[in-house]
């Protein structure tokens, strides 16, 4: 398990080791701001991570060429953390940016250059453009499927991206084809309580709920609950969202069958006099 709090004290010291100061990146220890920006993400502190990320990225453009891949990989970084703080349009920018410049330098099937239309797919969907975000994921799955094995983790995650996106512009359907294809191949590769089979687990179940198939939504998050209460703490955010969502579940569902059973009754003489007076 990773220990965010104890990588910022290593951190901090091998800083002050330096002489280092995160208000003025120093150029020959670049690699060190970069792991303080990524352990400010991973602790939740996204603005901070940005600032210092902002500096990294300046200092890369005045130094690296358009087409090495350090260049991307912090934008991409920058645009995260941009997001995190709610700052979605000023990551979609960026990415969009970094998209167009790498479309004309690298061939379409480079990583770098599938990697950032991913990322850029998901500030699309973070920032109410569902259409645009599902038509480059569409994009990102076509080559990806040429080029990687279906078990691929890139070609997973963007294919689980591109469901989310269907769910959210109403297709439904297509999210469902998608995602129990992406659920039967993590089944294969990997274990139950694999935290990524279960993310797209949690979506299989939403998505049989749009559908009206309650008692398989029920039953699967159930399940989703179960194992992640085995697993992670009590105040983990993807064990709480997944048992609201059985609650959630549970309780529409207590509300059908009490509909109708009252549907289903039919009152006595009396009852109905009752009621008409009124």
């Amino acid at each position: 398990m990773r220990d965010d709090a104890k990588l910022k004290n290593l951190i901090d010291n091998l800083m002050l080791y330096l002489k280092l100061d995160s208000r003025n990146v120093d150029v020959r220890w670049l690699p060190v701001y970069k792991l303080l920006a990524q352990n400010l993400k991973d602790s939740a502190k996204s603005q901070k991570a940005a600032s210092l990320l902002e500096q990294i990225v300046k200092i890369q453009e005045q130094t690296l060429a358009k087409d090495r891949p350090e260049l991307p990989n912090s934008q991409r970084s920058l645009a995260s953390a941009y997001r995190a703080y709610g700052q979605v349009q000023k990551a979609v920018s960026l990415l969009e940016q970094v998209v167009r410049i790498q479309e004309q330098i690298l061939a379409r099937d480079d990583p770098s250059r599938l990697d950032s239309q991913h990322t850029l797919a998901i500030a699309y969907h973070w920032n109410g453009q569902v259409e645009k975000a599902a038509s480059l994921l569409e994009q990102v799955i076509q080559i990806g499927e040429q080029t990687l094995a279906n078990d691929h983790p890139e070609l997973l995650a963007s294919q689980h991206k591109l469901a989310r996106a269907y769910q959210a512009n109403g297709q439904v359907e297509k999210a469902l084809f998608l995602i129990e294809q992406v659920v039967q191949v993590k089944k294969q590769k990997i274990s139950k309580d694999h935290p990524d089979r279960l993310c797209s687990e949690n979506m299989l179940a939403t998505i049989f709920w749009d559908l009206g198939r309650r008692e398989d939504a029920l039953q699967l998050m159930q399940h989703i609950v179960e194992v992640r209460r085995k697993v992670l703490d009590k105040h983990h955010p993807d064990l709480i969202d997944s048992e609201e969502w059985l609650k959630i579940f549970e309780g529409k569902m207590s509300e059908t069958e009490a509909a109708e059973s009252c549907g289903g009754f039919e009152p006595s003489e009396s009852a109905a006099s009752d009621e008409e007076g009124v």
